[in-house]
C-alpha cells in the first residue's frame, strides 16, 4: 500500500510569497540592467556615428573650399564673369569666385567637359539649422531666367564660418577684401559645427586654416596684346627671315 504525503510535507516543497516576490525583484533588476546597458550601447553608437558624419562633412567642406581657392582664375578683360566677391559683414562669411575644377570636385559629374565654373559658398538657415551651401554653374553656359545654380549642402549645424585676407600693404590679416579684380596672397578661413545638444561651437572645435592663393590676375594687356606687337616681333627677326 502506497502512503500519500501529508499536507504538511507538501507545503514545505512549495514557494512562499516572500520567495516569489524576491525572485520577481531579481528578475526586474536584471531586466533593468540589461535595458540600461543596451541603451548605453545605442547612445554610444549614435554618438560615434554623429562624430563620424561630422568629421566627414568637415573633410568634404574643407576640400571644396581649399580646392576652389587653389584653382581660382581671374581675367581682367572679362571681369563681370571672373570677379572675386566676398561678404564678411554678416554673422557668417560668404565668397564667390571662378575656378578651374577637377573631375573629382563635388558635383563635377553634372558638368561634363565644363571645368571652368563659378563657385559660391554661403551659410543659409533652413528648418532652423544653419547649412553651408555650395552653388556652382559653368560660366560658359549662362543661367536661363528663373534657373538656379546647382546647390549642394556641405555641412549642417554651422556655428562659425569666417574669412580673413592677407593684406600685403598692411602686412597683416584684414577682415574684408574690397578688390574684386584681384586675389589676396592668402585666405584664412574658420569653420565650426555645433555639436549635438550644444548651442554654440566650443573653441577647440573651430577649424582654422590658411590657404595660399597661387593665382594672379591676368591683365587685359596680356589677353589683348597691343597692335604694334606684331610689327615689333617682325622687326626683331634676322635679315635672312624678313
Amino acid at each position: 500500500m502506497r502512503v500519500l504525503p501529508s499536507v504538511a510535507s507538501r507545503s514545505k516543497r512549495a514557494f512562499t510569497l516572500l520567495e516569489i516576490m524576491l525572485a520577481i525583484g531579481i528578475l526586474s533588476g536584471l531586466i533593468v540592467a540589461i535595458y540600461a546597458s543596451w541603451s548605453a550601447i545605442l547612445r554610444s553608437s549614435q554618438v560615434g556615428l554623429d562624430a563620424a558624419i561630422e568629421a566627414h562633412r568637415v573633410r568634404v567642406s574643407t576640400r571644396a573650399i581649399e580646392e576652389s581657392i587653389k584653382s581660382a582664375v581671374i581675367f581682367e578683360l572679362n571681369l563681370p564673369y571672373y570677379s572675386f566677391l566676398t561678404d564678411t559683414e554678416s554673422d557668417f562669411a560668404a565668397f564667390s569666385l571662378v575656378s578651374r575644377l577637377s573631375e573629382s570636385f563635388p558635383g563635377s559629374g553634372l558638368f561634363y567637359d565644363q571645368p571652368m565654373r563659378r563657385v559660391t559658398f554661403t551659410v543659409e538657415r533652413t528648418n532652423r539649422v544653419n547649412q553651408l551651401v555650395m552653388r556652382q554653374h559653368p560660366i560658359l553656359a549662362p543661367l536661363e531666367n528663373g534657373e538656379e545654380p546647382y546647390a549642394l549642402v556641405l555641412a549642417e549645424n554651422i556655428g562659425v564660418f569666417g574669412l580673413e585676407f592677407w593684406d600685403g600693404q598692411l602686412n597683416d590679416w584684414a577682415p574684408e577684401w574690397i578688390y574684386t579684380n584681384q586675389f589676396p596672397a592668402m585666405i584664412r578661413y574658420s569653420l565650426g559645427l555645433i555639436p549635438p545638444d550644444e548651442t554654440k561651437v566650443p573653441e577647440e572645435h573651430v577649424l582654422r586654416r590658411i590657404v595660399h592663393v597661387p593665382a594672379a590676375t591676368v591683365r587685359a594687356g596680356w589677353q589683348r596684346p597691343a597692335a604694334g606687337g606684331a610689327a615689333a616681333r617682325s622687326s626683331a627677326l634676322p635679315n635672312n627671315r624678313r
